[in-house]
């Protein structure tokens, strides 16, 4: 894992979604829902889809159940009416085979269209074989009439229907009953000897009241489950979207926190260096006129003891030198520049750091790709944004020493935030604990004598002066890449 750090459904007509249905307040307990709410929900895309897939689903269940079921029944045909048992069978099979198509059209495109349609053919074709059944028996009042209740109550549990479906299953299988047991009513006989008719007639109709009032009700359960459930769901999709939002908030606050940090301790750095540089300036100059008095001495010695003298202060030469160039950076990092921001092309500050580190880059045998639009101007200090790429790819180099394929890409494009600059290389990388602290002032990991650890230091000031940010993220073994963001001139327009 990579290390960082940083210092910087379908609408319908109505609209009905589950945001729109979570719009109805839901703090207290609805006993009753608004039924403005409840038709609309009945008419959105997403409940008829519901229903659409539930239908196909229940069809192909229904279709099986009346291949299987209606043949087996024949072994009661066998007990009630032997004698018509091969005429009932071949009935039970006929409508065991017209099942099939409807189950083989449930494969094809357009059965999504027209999946209304089983809910009523479905219950109607055994129905249908009933109804024949009892009209060859010559008995109006046969009990075969049960069946009929079977084929709806069976459906009414399998199907979700509604009103218009259950009203027109109901009126066909009355005709088909009424078609099939009036013919053979004896009328002579008066209402004593046509009372198994009568009762079986009032058993249909009492049942199909039933399952009208009973459909009604479940489609209204079905209908309040589907709303409190699109509720839920607009519920727990705004609870998402705050808890992203909070991450994002404390991560900004993380990000804040940190710069803050990071500006007290180069804002103390900063004083406790100016009060030093002060104090090493002045013995620095001495021991440099010394050095200069010395020089001129060693003219009047002998040539042998002269090159003594000079090898001596040579060595206390490059010893000042050295304590005058970690001076210079202290004065620096206590003293930056402030010379405002102008726009500055990129593309231009880029090149002028990369010609001076070219020749070092080809000794090292350093590929360096860079990409930088000629087109991106930002605001900033054309010096400070050279100084800070060569102090990022100088880091890259020494990064880089003896890694085989070596590269270094430089690249930068618009950003939402701004324009960022993006330099990386395939080094080592940084190990997370080291990268924490990479912006602290006099924090280094090179060797003693080869950094001072003001670099990524004085780079952090620059951008900060610049308005902008810089940040770092690393991969240990695989890679590092350092992120500038600038301030687009476009933006001030």
């Amino acid at each position: 894992m990579s290390a960082i750090a940083s210092h910087p459904p379908v609408t319908t007509p109505l609209h009905f979604t589950a945001v729109s249905v979570a719009k109805v307040r839901v703090e207290e307990p609805q006993v009753k829902m608004d039924p403005q709410l409840l038709r609309r929900a009945e008419s959105s895309d997403r409940f008829a889809g519901e229903i659409q897939s539930l239908n196909l689903r229940n069809a192909r269940l229904g279709a099986w159940f009346v291949m299987l079921l209606v043949p087996f029944c024949s072994i009661l045909d066998g007990l009630a009416y032997p004698d018509l048992f091969h005429e009932f069978l071949l009935l039970r099979l006929a409508c065991s085979l017209l099942c099939v198509p409807l189950l083989l059209a449930l494969d094809q495109p357009w059965a999504a269209r027209y999946h209304r349609v089983y809910p009523v053919i479905l219950p109607l074709l055994p129905a249908m074989a009933i109804c024949v059944m009892i009209y060859l028996t010559g008995n109006p009042g046969s009990g075969y009439y049960a069946g009929l209740l079977l084929c709806l109550v069976g459906t009414s549990f399998v199907f979700h229907w509604t009103f218009k479906e259950i009203g027109l299953t109901v009126g066909l299988v009355l005709t088909c009953y009424f078609l099939a047991t009036v013919p053979n009513l004896n009328l002579e006989q008066g209402l004593s000897g046509n009372g198994l008719f009568i009762n079986n007639t009032l058993f249909i109709l009492l049942t199909c009241l039933i399952l009208y009032f009973g459909s009604r009700q479940h489609h209204g359960i079905r209908l309040r489950e589907f709303v409190n459930r699109c509720k839920v769901e607009a519920q727990r999709e705004e609870l998402r979207n705050r808890n992203v939002e909070l991450t994002d908030t404390l991560r900004r606050l993380k990000e804040t926190e940190a710069q803050l940090t990071q500006s007290e301790k180069l804002a103390s750095i900063g004083r406790l260096s100016a009060g030093i540089v002060h104090e090493i300036n002045n013995p620095l100059n001495f021991v440099k006129s010394a050095v200069y008095l010395l020089r001129k001495k060693t003219k009047s010695l002998p040539a042998e003891e002269g090159q003594c003298v000079l090898d001596v202060l040579g060595d206390i030469t490059e010893g000042v030198d050295r304590v005058a160039g970690i001076v210079s950076d202290l004065r620096t990092f206590a003293h930056p520049e402030g010379r405002g921001v102008s726009p500055v092309a990129l593309s231009q500050a880029v090149g002028r750091a990369l010609r001076l580190m070219a020749k070092q880059a080809e000794d090292q045998g350093i590929a360096m790709q860079v990409n930088v639009p000629a087109t991106l101007v930002v605001l900033g200090d054309e010096n400070h944004i050279s100084q800070i790429i060569i102090n990022l790819v100088q880091n890259s180099m020494d990064a880089l020493a003896g890694t085989a394929n070596a590269r270094i890409q430089i690249d930068a494009s618009s950003h939402e935030q701004g324009i960022k600059l993006r330099v990386s290389d395939n080094g080592p990388g940084i190990q997370a604990e080291v990268l924490q602290r990479i912006f602290d002032p006099f924090f280094t990991t090179k060797e003693v004598g080869k950094g001072l650890g003001l670099g990524l230091s004085l780079c952090y000031r620059m951008m900060q002066g610049m308005g902008g940010s810089i940040s770092a993220v690393s991969e240990p073994g695989v890679s590092t890449q350092f992120s500038l963001t600038f301030v687009s001139s476009e933006a001030t327009q």
